[in-house]
């Protein structure tokens, strides 16, 4: 392994574990006490957003629900990892390792983020569901937009030559895709 390559492997190992110690504090601060009422205002904003009437008790409980939890998690790896690309394709000292990496732990966080979103999804009463019908709907089609983001992404690392603007074009791009997600699915 090569001095550049070896440099790459580490920052990587370190965003990943940068990640995981930041969701790990994210989740353990959703479950003190005193965060119930950041949780209320949340569930007030998604309460609005979905002009349907849930009471502050349901939408407490549902982002409180350990999916849900897991869902946002891995799309704030996703958007670590976005960045962390986005900011060395800036730089234009972008190895083709280390881009390949973050592009291949940002299509993971989001694959693992989609199929824990549709675990909560599952969790919900049927009547929840009816009641959330149109934001899950809107839901879908921003992650569809997402994924095509992603996809650009991808082909573009997976380019012989990397093109450093257009990797930060990409990666900005999923950034704003992941932001344009509704905060209860993505917060702060």
């Amino acid at each position: 392994m090569n001095k550049n390559s070896f440099k790459t492997f580490l920052a990587l190992i370190a965003l990943t574990v940068f990640g995981a110690v930041q969701a790990a504090a994210q989740t353990a601060q959703q479950h003190q006490p005193g965060d119930k009422k950041a949780s209320v205002q949340a569930g007030k904003k998604v309460q609005a957003h979905t002009n349907n009437e849930m009471s502050e008790l349901q939408m407490s409980g549902m982002m409180s629900e350990p999916h849900h939890v897991l869902a946002m998690a891995y799309r704030e790896n996703a958007a670590r990892f976005a960045k962390a690309l986005r900011d060395q394709a800036q730089q234009g000292s972008l190895s083709s390792d280390f881009a390949r990496a973050a592009a291949s732990e940002i299509g993971r966080s989001l694959d693992q983020a989609d199929d824990h979103h549709r675990e909560h999804v599952k969790t919900m009463s049927a009547d929840m569901r009816l009641k959330m019908a149109a934001m899950l709907k809107e839901m879908d089609t921003r992650s569809s937009k997402l994924k095509d983001a992603f996809r650009a992404l991808e082909k573009d690392v997976g380019e012989y030559t990397l093109n450093s603007k257009q990797i930060a074009t990409d990666s900005d791009e999923i950034l704003k895709r992941l932001e344009d997600m509704p905060k209860m699915h993505h917060p702060k």
